[in-house]
């Protein structure tokens, strides 16, 4: 199966209206180690891991129950459901804490997902100049690229 792209259409009225960005998932492994360097920078930053959050990680690296166990079954995929999504949340709202040093890499790995689509749409490298003008455009990209990545969760839990 192909990797998930989306195309993210920036609707704010800015310089930015109208453009179109294709955003691509990470393969498998290096989605993972993403998430682990994440884990560790936010952790190292000194950011507190809530019990549900350690919950909701401890089910994530668990097996899935057996299909017969559907009582354990049920509790699991509420887990990766509701909880994956707060880890979600939770994560991207401590990046902040970390270090720049730390965060930058991590932001530009998201941003090395997107592609810039053309009035043509023709998909080009995203480059610094001239085809983002506003700030909150490069923010958004990397919450819908950081968005991308943690979908599967819903997916998994369905």
């Amino acid at each position: 199966m192909a990797r998930k792209s989306i195309v993210f259409t920036v609707e704010a009225d800015n310089r930015d209206k109208g453009k179109q960005f294709k955003i691509t998932e990470m393969p498998a492994r290096k989605a993972e180690e993403w998430a682990i360097r994440l884990a560790c920078a936010v952790i190292g930053a000194g950011v507190t891991v809530p019990d549900n959050m350690m919950m909701a990680i401890g089910a994530a690296v668990a097996p899935a129950p057996a299909e017969d166990n559907a009582e354990a079954r049920e509790l699991y995929e509420s887990v990766m459901a509701s909880g994956m999504a707060g880890l979600a949340q939770w994560g991207i709202t401590s990046l902040a804490k970390v270090p720049f040093e730390q965060s930058k890499p991590l932001l530009d790995e998201l941003l090395g997902c997107v592609k810039f689509l053309g009035g043509n749409g023709i998909e080009t490298a995203l480059v610094d100049e001239g085809q983002i003008e506003e700030i909150s455009t490069w923010s958004r990209l990397k919450i819908e690229a950081f968005k991308l990545h943690i979908a599967f969760v819903a997916a998994t839990a369905s």
